[in-house]
């Protein structure tokens, strides 16, 4: 099946999941692209290398899941492990055709200036370093500091974390442009749908999605211990089923696609609702329900995807009418999203989880069919697990593994 897209509408969607992650502060990723732009301009880059540059800010952050690891980054200048997430960021873009070109700059992007490798190309090491202040900035900010103490430390670091011409060039749009009314939401907004639109639409693969779509299936499951390998689980066994079930090409593809994305919603709810070893309050129910929406939001936004965004959406319906987000009734619930449904379920069951063992294939499925005379699964999806539940158990449990 080929997509047609948009690479920036898909990128710029798409990083809204990294946002998430900071809950209470979303904007992150697109503040420091709009500073780094604006630095770009005052030296001189030409518009693919602006284009870049916005490339590298919205999804510089890739290697950060945790909330409580977003929560750390934006409260230190620097620390130890800083570059943790940078080479987590750098590999997971290494698996994707259209992102590789990245990669090296966000390893580097919190790299001083003054400790990069001799050897690294002068482009990267700019690039890297605009990141780097831009994202401090950021930082700074959401500790409470204004710009003028923040050009204060840029001026105090410069020569050791920062290069000296990007810290004068700060200076520079500091005095040109009104920065806290341009890092508004509005603002924002209206910068990045100018940028889009000036992409081009081109038709892209089923390979060339699949990998955008697995590196997001990866940072959504690196949100936690009770998330590792779920995503990627989900969409194996979907595309399996889909498969067995003799649907076309086209479903089977998209259905693992929208596995692979069906939780990105998860990366707004914060870690200490998504780890509490306890049955959740009504006001963390509710925000816990809400993540299938939040993905459906996302996926929504870029066009060529309405079908893949209405099937995460509809994951956790049933065909009871008492799912959720919205009680779907059963005649609203397309068999793909049926799909998904029962491959979901069963994959978190045999799933090794921080406080229990995975449970084994038959008494996921016995779980499985005692939900389906409940009138919540299909049951033509269930009986299909269970005539190949030897092969389900294993896709479900099957791995990609990155290499750190």
């Amino acid at each position: 099946m080929k997509y047609e897209l948009n690479l920036r509408e898909v990128t710029s969607a798409l990083s809204t999941s990294l946002d998430y992650v900071g809950v209470d502060d979303n904007l992150h990723g697109k503040r420091v692209a709009y500073l780094s732009f604006l630095i770009g301009i005052e030296l001189g880059f030409a518009e693919n290398e602006l284009s870049d540059i916005i490339f590298e800010g919205i999804l510089h952050d890739c290697g950060v899941s945790s909330t409580s690891i977003h929560e750390y980054l934006v409260s230190e200048m620097d620390w130890e492990h800083s570059q943790d997430h940078c080479l987590r960021g750098e590999e997971l873009l290494n698996q994707v055709s259209f992102y590789k070109q990245y990669a090296s700059v966000i390893r580097y992007h919190h790299t001083h200036i003054d400790r990069f490798p001799e050897s690294i190309d002068a482009y990267i090491k700019l690039h890297s370093n605009i990141i780097y202040l831009t994202d401090r900035v950021d930082a700074l900010r959401a500790q409470g500091k204004n710009l003028d103490e923040i050009l204060k430390i840029l001026k105090s670091d410069k020569g050791d974390f920062f290069d000296t011409q990007l810290v004068s060039k700060f200076e520079t749009i500091l005095s040109k442009y009104e920065i806290e009314e341009k890092l508004q939401e509005s603002e924002l907004e209206i910068f990045l749908d100018e940028w889009i639109v000036k992409g081009e639409r081109k038709e892209f693969s089923y390979v060339e999605v699949q990998e955008i779509a697995l590196m997001f299936g990866y940072i959504v499951d690196a949100k936690s211990d009770f998330t590792i390998q779920h995503s990627i689980g989900v969409a194996h066994l979907s595309k399996f089923l889909a498969e067995v079930m003799n649907l076309d090409g086209d479903s089977c593809e998209k259905v693992e696609i929208a596995g692979f994305l069906h939780d990105l919603g998860k990366l707004k709810v914060h870690d200490k609702i998504l780890n509490k070893p306890a049955p959740l309050n009504s006001i963390e129910r509710e925000i816990m329900n809400n993540h299938s929406k939040d993905s459906s939001t996302i996926l929504s936004k870029i066009r060529g995807f309405e079908e893949i965004a209405l099937l995460s959406e509809l994951h956790h319906e049933t065909l009871d009418g008492k799912g959720y987000p919205n009680s779907r009734s059963a005649i609203e619930i397309p068999l793909l999203a049926r799909v998904i449904a029962v491959a979901d379920i069963f994959q978190a069951l045999v799933q090794n989880r921080p406080y229990r063992q995975g449970l084994s294939k038959e008494k996921a499925l016995n779980i499985i069919e005692d939900m389906c005379k409940e009138g919540k699964l299909d049951s033509i999806v269930v009986k299909t697990l269970r005539k190949n539940l030897d092969v389900a158990y294993i896709k479900a449990l099957q791995q990609r593994k990155l290499k750190i």
